[in-house]
Formats: C-alpha cells, sequence, structure tokens
C-alpha cells in the first residue's frame, strides 16, 4: 500500500507526516493531538511544554483505552445477540416444524372425521334397513300369533 503525506501544525510546530491513511485522515489525527495538547495546556494554564505535551498524550491513550474497552464490550454484545439470533431462529424452525405438522395431522383427521361421517350416514342407513326389518318382522309376529289363535280356536271348536 502506498503512504500518503500531509502537513499539518501541532502547536504551533509543523509536521509532515506519512501514512497508509489518507491525506485528510492524517489531518484529522494531527488535529485531534493538537486539540487534546491545547486543551492541556489551557487547563495547566501555561504555554505548551513536555509536561503539557505528556499529560495530553495521557489524555488521549486514555480514550484510546475507554474505545478499545468499549469496542470489547460491543463485540462481546455482538457475539451474545449473534448466538441470541442463531437460537431464536432454531426456535422460529422448530415453531414451523410443529405448524407443518399440526397442518399435516389437523388435515389427517379431518380426512378420519370425514370417513367417520360417512361411516355414521351408512350405519344410520342400516340401523333404519334393520328397524324396518325388526317392524316386519314384529307385523308377522302379530300376524302369526293372530293365526294360531285362530287355529287354536277352530280346534277347541272343533273339539267340541
Amino acid at each position: 500500500m502506498e503512504k500518503n503525506k500531509a502537513d499539518v501544525t501541532i502547536c504551533g510546530s509543523n509536521y509532515i507526516l506519512s501514512s497508509e491513511k489518507s491525506e485528510e485522515r492524517i489531518k484529522e489525527i494531527a488535529k485531534l493531538v493538537d486539540d487534546e495538547f491545547r486543551r492541556t495546556s489551557r487547563m495547566l494554564n501555561v504555554n505548551p511544554n513536555y509536561k503539557s505535551a505528556v499529560l495530553a498524550s495521557l489524555n488521549i491513550a486514555e480514550k484510546l483505552m475507554d474505545v478499545n474497552d468499549m469496542l470489547l464490550k460491543l463485540q462481546t454484545e455482538n457475539y451474545q445477540l449473534d448466538n441470541d439470533v442463531k437460537h431464536y431462529i432454531d426456535m422460529w424452525e422448530q415453531a414451523k416444524k410443529q405448524v407443518t405438522d399440526l397442518k399435516e395431522k389437523m388435515s389427517t383427521e379431518v380426512d378420519k372425521q370425514s370417513q367417520s361421517f360417512e361411516d355414521y350416514k351408512k350405519l344410520q342407513a342400516k340401523l333404519v334397513e334393520i328397524e324396518n326389518a325388526y317392524f316386519d318382522l314384529q307385523m308377522e309376529n302379530v300376524s302369526l300369533k293372530n293365526e294360531i289363535k285362530s287355529y287354536q280356536r277352530l280346534s277347541q271348536e272343533d273339539e267340541l
């Protein structure tokens, strides 16, 4: 990768910095250092010097470490969220399978119910036939009883 150069000023001193970063990014970084250096000098109420440079460096290092800590925390949270997403996707897939299975079971039960209803209608028709046959047999039984009584009467009359 090619090196980019940028002319920058930090606390009144000019520097030529080179980096793989873009010239604009190099200038942003230098401005951050210059701003921190000036802020620290104002807090110490001194002109920029070695002591303010050290304290500015410590402030920048602290911010860098805070950002690194935040990055680590976010990476950990991201990892956890990825695991949670995988878990919920698995649950979603299981739920979809359960719904599909229940739909199939319901379809099978509906088919069974339809078949049972058809069987019920057939049995009901058969019952009507049996009831009619039973009624016919009762009528024939009554008729036969009457006929027997009639023969018994005739037989008694003949004996007398």
